[in-house]
């Protein structure tokens, strides 16, 4: 179904909730009101054929409640919405062979189970919690107007499959004028906003600053910054659209004031500033989120509004915000204390001393940071006499490590004692190597030598790679004498071998620390027989770390293993760091044997970074077949979800000289590519460039409006100046508007 080339503006209204077919739609929102909203996974196909097979004024329908879904609309819709925005997706030839009637004809067809299939629209007739809040925030705001939704008007729910299958095929297309029309007349209240940033993402300006004009009258509490900003940037010298925000914006959420109160500033709209204020927004919003009463204050604080200050504080915010985050109680500490509320600082950090859990190291570590760059001390006693140290749990050792950092500068060498002693008790080495490795950074010599006493003494000597990383700890700590006396326990005699990778971490640490007596007991043990060989980074570790110990015999030991026929193929980064190893050692047979796998063709390619080292060791080894096919492979079969990725495999297929496979996968990511992230879009435009793709970089730009990226497009050649009032449809420039066009 194409779109037509004239607007819908030319089309009459077919329905406004007020309508000679209201009697109609409310007949056909009771016949439907006890049906129950269902979803049984052998009904997808039989649904998917109703829909494929649909007349044509059915299926605009179907197309409104799919894309409403799909930009941010809740899962009840107003029949008002879509009926108002179906003929939008009609072609002339199509609107004009439809009937007076139909609308009800199409209902009829989407409305009705058949043979125990569900409808493809069901209504819903009870008003939801939402349609609740809505009403009263509706009422709060001042509106006599009755929210669509709230059980006065027909709500339908578009079946689950049929959503989610709209989504794929729908992505690439940009509702018409009507649809957005219908959506800022009828949309849920609570949805309104939503639809406006889809409408700005896809450039429709005028319809996106209508969403956000209505929600902002309905109390929606950011989209009067979002009208403003978009305004601004459409007129900037015109301050009506901040004089309605300032008016309108509710002033229940202390973050959107302050976005508000910011955007005001940035755009110069001083009287509007002034005229927010004069609302008392400090007397009316809300106290519980820290972050955001504390961003309140700050801007109320550099405003000079020294009254509205006077009030928020009033209310005692610090006797009200949650404790939970100890980043947003340290927001608000602060705010407090610029603000020179020292009594409402004090009492926030008390509560935050005296309740906040001590089980999570992370959480106290950021709260004892927080109170002592508060300059709270008494609360830091506080929180200190509950001595988290003994409570908190050892799951995380890097949690740990941090808390002993917070302990050690907030002076609490007792408390660090206690954390060392029972982090030490776990007989972890990978745990006491980080801990150690905190004491030492944070000068805790008395508790580092405790601790690697402790350590040195009595953890477990199997595991190869954490000895090695606490061998490093211990030695990076000074504690020579600790490291002696776990060389004593000869680690190399009763650690495990399977592992190579962690054999060879351990190798080198011994090579490291000159424990030559150790890396000979460690070799007499023949590592290469024992070490697993599926492991193509683990094997090539343990032959780099064999060449450096000249161990020879166990060189050819292991090669003499084969590992190049055992090991797996899947990871390119691993087989080349193995093809590079055995280059370094001579073993030309086993390279030989494992190009002969063909590991090419069972690479993944999905990480660009580890294709391209493969990439480069099968060039250096001369196996120019092996990159032809993983040139081949990239190309056809490369992960489409990440632009910047598909931006660097262009770069190393380039580099390998696949000029037939860079236009290959350059056609595959112009029309296919994912295009969520703005700085991955740029970064994948400037990889087709260098590629010489000038048509598929036009059909990517092509692609950003309605992919949501709009952001993306504005910024190429002169599209800010000639979209400026955004963009139609039909990819033409919007004419000029402004706030005198809004309703």
């Amino acid at each position: 179904m194409g779109q037509s080339p004239n607007e819908p503006e030319q089309r009459p209204h077919v329905f406004t909730g007020r309508s000679a077919q209201g009697a109609h739609l409310s007949a056909a929102a009771e016949h439907a009101e006890d049906a129950q909203i269902t979803q049984h996974l052998a009904s997808a196909p039989l649904l998917l054929q109703r829909y494929t097979n649909a007349p044509p004024a059915a299926k605009a329908l179907i197309h409104a409640a799919m894309d409403a879904r799909r930009l941010g609309a809740g899962p009840d819709l107003p029949l008002a919405l879509l009926a108002e925005a179906a003929p939008g997706y009609l072609t002339e030839t199509e609107w004009a062979q439809t009937s007076p009637d139909w609308l009800q004809h199409a209902l009829d067809h989407v409305t009705q189970p058949c043979n125990g299939i569900p409808a493809i629209l069901t209504a819903v007739s009870a008003e939801t919690p939402r349609d609740q809040r809505s009403r009263r925030n509706n009422a709060a705001a001042g509106s006599a107007r009755i929210p669509p939704g709230s059980g006065q008007e027909p709500m339908y729910r578009l079946a689950d499959h049929l959503e989610q299958h709209g989504r794929r095929p729908r992505a690439d297309q940009i509702p018409p004028t009507a649809f957005w029309r219908a959506a800022a007349a009828h949309a849920h209240p609570t949805d309104l906003k939503a639809l406006g940033d889809a409408a700005r993402a896809r450039g429709r300006y005028r319809a996106a600053a209508q969403l956000y004009k209505n929600a902002t009258a309905h109390g929606d509490p950011y989209a009067a910054t979002s009208l403003v900003s978009l305004l601004h940037a459409v007129h900037p010298t015109d301050h009506r659209p901040a004089e309605w925000a300032a008016a309108h914006a509710a002033l229940d959420n202390p973050d959107a004031v302050a976005r508000l109160l910011d955007i005001l500033q940035e755009v110069g709209a001083n009287k509007q500033f002034t005229a927010l204020l004069a609302r008392d927004p400090a007397a009316h919003t809300a106290l519980d989120d820290p972050h955001a009463v504390g961003r309140l204050l700050d801007i109320l604080r550099k405003a000079e509004a020294d009254d509205q200050v006077t009030t928020l504080l009033a209310r005692d915010p610090a006797t009200h915000a949650t404790i939970d985050n100890p980043y947003k109680v340290a927001r608000l500490l602060r705010s407090l204390l610029r603000a020179k509320a020292t009594d409402q600082a004090a009492a926030l950090a008390v509560r935050a001393a005296t309740h906040t859990p001590l089980d999570d190291p992370y959480t106290v570590a950021r709260l004892l940071n927080s109170l002592r760059d508060a300059g709270a001390a008494n609360q830091v006693t506080t929180l200190l006499a509950r001595n988290p140290a003994a409570h908190t749990t050892l799951d995380h050792p890097f949690a740990v490590a941090q808390l002993l950092n917070s302990l050690r500068q907030a002076g609490a060498n007792d408390q660090v004692a206690v954390l060392a002693e029972r982090a030490a008790a776990l007989d972890n080495p990978l745990a006491a190597s980080w801990v150690l490795d905190s004491l030492h950074e944070a000068g805790a010599e008395h508790q580092v030598a405790a601790l690697a006493e402790q350590a040195a003494a009595h953890c477990p000597l199997d595991n190869p790679h954490a000895v090695a990383q606490l061998l490093n700890s211990l030695r990076d700590a000074g504690a020579h004498k600790q490291v002696r006396a776990l060389l004593a326990r000869n680690p190399a005699a009763h650690t495990t071998l399977d592992d190579p990778s962690a054999v060879a971490a351990l190798l080198y640490t011994l090579r490291d620390a000159g424990a030559d007596d150790q890396i000979t007991t460690l070799l007499s043990r023949n590592p290469a027989t024992h070490a697993t060989i599926d492991n193509p980074h683990a094997v090539a570790r343990l032959l780099n770390r064999l060449r450096e110990a000249e161990a020879e015999d166990q060189i050819t030991a292991l090669l003499a293993r084969n590992p190049a026929a055992h090991t797996t193929l899947d990871d390119p980064s691993a087989v080349a760091a193995l093809l590079h190893s055995l280059q370094e050692a001579g073993a030309d047979d086993q390279i030989t044997t494992l190009l002969a796998r063909n590991p090419a063709e069972y690479a993944t390619t999905d990480n660009p970074y580890d294709v391209a080292r493969l990439f480069n060791i099968l060039r250096q080894v001369g196996a120019d077949e092996q990159v032809a096919v993983l040139a081949e492979r990239i190309a056809a079969h490369c992960p489409l979800d990440n632009p910047y990725t598909v931006g660097q495999f262009l770069e190393s297929l380039r580099e390998a000289g696949a000029d037939q496979q860079v236009r290959a996968l350059a056609e595959r990511a112009a029309t296919h590519t994912a295009l969520d992230n703005p700085d991955a879009v740029a970064e994948l435009l400037a990889g087709l460039r260098r590629a010489a793709a000038d048509e598929q970089v036009a059909a990517l730009i092509e692609r950003l409006p309605a992919a949501g990226r709009f952001d993306c497009f504005i910024e190429i050649a002169d599209h800010k100046e000639r979209f400026r009032f955004g963009r139609e449809p039909d990819g033409r420039a919007a004419d000029q508007w402004g706030w005198e066009d809004l309703d």
